[in-house]
């Protein structure tokens, strides 16, 4: 007979057992039985806002900078590569072309503008965001005591 599977079992189903009660744990440790409602979503309103809603705030902003930022340099080279045409005396071939990529760039330069302080904005009062949640589950604590 083969000891080694005898041996090799238990110790694999207490290797299993271990993890789950470990699993088990952390589970109760994250979310304590007995909370009030208000006092268990001012918790979450947290938790969602610092792991979920901020960082997918910056990543959607940053990529919108990026492409602002194409934007821009893309309308720049473009209206270098027109103004060549423009060294004539008495017309200028293509200005209506010439006029739309300048609109188009002031345009691309306001969004990357305004992008830019949006998401300073965001970084400025993140604190104060957080602390406001801290605050409502504060109350939501001193409300249930």
């Amino acid at each position: 007979m083969n000891y080694r599977l005898l041996i090799r079992i238990p110790t694999a189903l207490i290797v299993i057992s271990k993890m789950l009660f470990v699993v088990c744990l952390v589970a109760q440790a994250e979310a304590p039985a007995g909370l009030p409602p208000e006092v268990e979503a001012a918790q979450l309103r947290i938790k969602l806002y610092q792991g979920q809603e901020y960082p997918l705030q910056r990543r959607v902003l940053e990529s919108k900078i990026r492409v602002a930022k194409a934007r821009v340099e893309s309308f720049e080279r473009q209206r270098e590569e027109y103004d060549q045409f423009t060294k004539f005396q008495h017309s200028a071939p293509l200005f209506g072309q010439i006029e739309f990529v300048k609109i188009a760039q002031v345009a691309a330069e306001e969004e990357l503008k305004t992008l830019s302080q949006e998401k300073s904005l965001l970084e400025r009062f993140h604190q104060d965001k957080v602390r406001l949640l801290e605050l409502e589950l504060e109350l939501a604590r001193r409300a249930y005591r």
